[in-house]
């Protein structure tokens, strides 16, 4: 065996081992380190290739300084420079449950030149609307007008089964066979008198008794005729067969029938309205004047009342009446205008611009205007606002607009806004908080300013300058805003809008300034008061189960 043989059979060193181990486990880590280099670039590249031509989010909030323009085909509205656009992630904008409407263009309608102008309801004439009251209770037996219909004077309306009625002809024929026995007793009495049988005493007693029925029956004939039995049919009354206790119940003016309560088979009581006619054929429009142009309108001013319904169309009338109460909390007094109706095209509960102090109507001041809902206009720092829906979904953009009166729940707007661009309703509140969030200056009018120039002319009773004007919805999270805030000393007009019809929230309580308002769905309330005192004040629902609150400052 050589040298080399023998070094080969020799044990390795201990040393020696241990670093070749050293060695081996260098380049395993090495070999995993490639390999974990390896995957992560692969990773990297792939959540980019994933987010590649996703737009980079504009920070909430942001004040736009240049208008982007909206991609081909998109409704949605691009900022303008000074607008302020609100951006809300996913949850929230589930949450906020806003909807939006697309603005369109309307007329605003005629204003007389040079005249007062307020807004007012249409309501019946009070003095040609009449119940119609049955004369005697019972159970209706058949009913003959619908509601709406157009009914005659003395025509028909419903027929009722009058126990009354039964018990009076009843008593009517039992009265007139006791005239009858009576005349055979006065007969006989006087045949004996003549042949000396019998007294002039007795004679006179007959007599006493004779005209003592004939006047109960008289009575019980008057009792007839008071519940509607003429005298032919009080003639005809010969057996208790002959008897019919019916009742026609019939109408006392000629009109439409605005109110029907009874229905066959019902039972109802002497006294309880069936139905209410009207005549429409003339109107009133109640509207509220200020104390300060109590010396412009007076009985017989002549007025003209237009609305959205009809445009380029108005109706001529003349204050008839003035409330000579002013309201304390308002300083406002009602006023009432007579007016024809021709072919019935004002409707009760209307709502219609009223103008005061001409006759002849300035067509030349009619405006183009789009027409949006009232909720959507909110108020920020004494000025007009809206929130356009933008080109990206959660993001809107707030628009300073000039707005005009509001009527029959829309709101022209006369600049701000172009026909085709979505603007939000429901939920505007959300976004007007959120706008104060981001930019609190603006409640103190230190905060955006608008690019465009302010309209020169006043729209006035619209929102007067010194009038504070505050929307509140009822929707299904109850009042929006929850709170609202009031300068002390300022008169206030607060327009409660339901929106949700299950709920208990169909009647208004405002115990400190001691306001009860039923609350319509879906119909705008206009409360009128002057905050007197500086704290907080509460307004609920009937049942006191939704609460918000009035803040005077």
């Amino acid at each position: 065996m050589n040298e080399d043989q023998d070094n080969l059979l020799r044990p390795e060193p201990a040393d020696s081992a241990t670093r070749r181990r050293k060695q081996w486990l260098m380049v395993v880590i090495a070999a995993a380190a490639v390999v974990l280099a390896a995957i992560l670039l692969l990773t990297r590249g792939s959540k980019q290739s994933s987010l590649a031509g996703l737009p980079v989010p504009e920070p909430s909030g942001a004040l736009s300084s240049s208008a982007a323009e909206p991609p081909a085909g998109s409704r949605g509205a691009a900022p303008r420079p000074g607008d302020l656009v609100i951006s809300l992630d996913a949850e929230r904008l589930a949450n906020a449950q806003i909807r939006t409407e697309l603005v369109a263009v309307g007329e605003t309608g005629a204003v007389l030149a040079g005249g007062l102008r307020t807004t007012g309801t249409v309501q019946t004439n009070a003095y040609k609307e009449v119940p119609v009251l049955p004369i005697a209770g019972g159970i209706v037996r058949g009913v003959n007008a619908e509601l709406g219909d157009r009914v005659k004077r003395g025509q028909k309306l419903a027929t009722i089964f009058s126990t009354e009625l039964s018990d009076a002809q009843s008593a009517y024929l039992k009265m007139k066979a006791e005239i009858e026995r009576h005349h055979q007793h006065y007969r006989r009495t006087v045949e004996l008198v003549e042949l000396g049988a019998a007294s002039r005493e007795e004679l006179e007693s007959a007599t006493a008794e004779l005209k003592m029925e004939q006047a109960n029956l008289s009575a019980m004939k008057q009792r007839l005729i008071l519940l509607g039995v003429s005298d032919k049919q009080i003639e005809g009354l010969g057996t208790p067969e002959q008897s019919k206790p019916l009742i026609d119940v019939e109408s006392p003016a000629s009109g439409v029938i605005l109110v029907r309560s009874v229905n066959t088979g019902e039972v109802v009581m002497a006294g309880k309205e069936m139905f209410r006619v009207a005549d429409l054929s003339s109107v009133w429009v109640i509207g509220q004047i200020y104390e300060k142009d109590f010396a412009v309108v007076r009985v017989g001013t002549p007025a003209v009342i237009t609305t959205q319904a009809y445009p380029g169309r108005s109706f001529n009338g003349r204050v008839a009446y003035i409330d000579p109460r002013v309201e304390p909390q308002t300083r406002t007094a009602q006023v009432r205008v007579e007016l024809s109706n021709p072919g019935e095209m004002l409707r009760l509960g209307m709502f219609v611009d009223v103008s005061f102090g001409s006759n002849s109507v300035d067509h030349a001041s009619n405006e183009a205007a789009v027409m949006v809902p009232s909720a959507a206009v909110q108020a920020i720092g004494g000025k007009q606002v809206v929130f356009v829906a933008a080109d990206r979904p959660g993001v809107f953009i707030q628009r300073e607009v000039s707005g005009g009166p509001e009527s029959n729940g829309r709101v022209p707007i006369y600049d701000g806004l172009s026909a085709g661009e979505s603007v939000v309703t429901d939920g505007s509140f959300l976004l007007r908080a959120e706008s104060l969030k981001l930019n609190p200056s603006q409640a103190t009018g230190a905060g955006l300013t608008s690019a465009r120039p302010a309209r020169a002319e006043a729209r006035p009773l619209a929102a007067p300058p010194d009038v504070q004007s505050v929307t509140v919805m009822l929707t299904e999270q109850g009042y929006q805003p929850g709170s609202v805030r009031l300068r002390r000393g300022v008169p206030a007009r607060v327009t409660f809008l339901r929106k949700v019809e299950a709920t208990c929230g169909t009647e208004l309580l405002i115990p400190d300034y001691q306001i009860k308002r039923d609350l319509p769905f879906n119909e705008p309330v206009v409360v009128e008061f002057t905050p007197n005192k500086r704290g907080e004040s509460e307004f609920s629902c009937g049942m006191k189960m939704l609460r918000g609150k009035i803040v005077v400052r």
